[in-house]
């Protein structure tokens, strides 16, 4: 697994430290280097599978495209083939919708 899903966002596991500890209340912890835990909900190869929501946001207009339950693809094509669109995605916290990635020039989401 590249990537684990917490409650308030989405990390790359070659950057964190699997906690092992017997206990089984904590089997799903990574920690950082600062040793702040991370509590995982979900885990994947990739960020799409993790989120849960894909935006689309037109650049000029700054008008936001919003489609719940899309799949990834669906609004890839839009944005490759009209340079005025990003693409987004979004994970539900308890603060809301939040962007977790974006659809760079290789046409993968990443990080952000």
């Amino acid at each position: 697994m590249k990537y684990i899903r917490t409650k308030d966002g989405i990390y790359e596991t070659k950057n964190l430290i699997n906690v092992e500890l017997e206990d089984e209340r904590f089997k799903n912890i990574y920690r950082d280097e600062n040793w702040v835990l991370y509590e995982v909900i979900k885990q994947a190869d990739t960020i799409e599978e993790l989120c849960d929501e894909f935006v689309l946001v037109e650049k000029m207009r700054e008008v936001t495209y919003h489609h719940k339950s899309s799949k990834f693809d669906d609004f890839k094509s839009i944005a490759i083939l009209n340079e005025r669109y990003t693409l987004y995605g979004a994970i539900w916290t308890n603060k809301g919708l939040i962007y977790v990635a974006k659809m760079n020039n290789n046409r993968k989401l990443e990080l952000i």
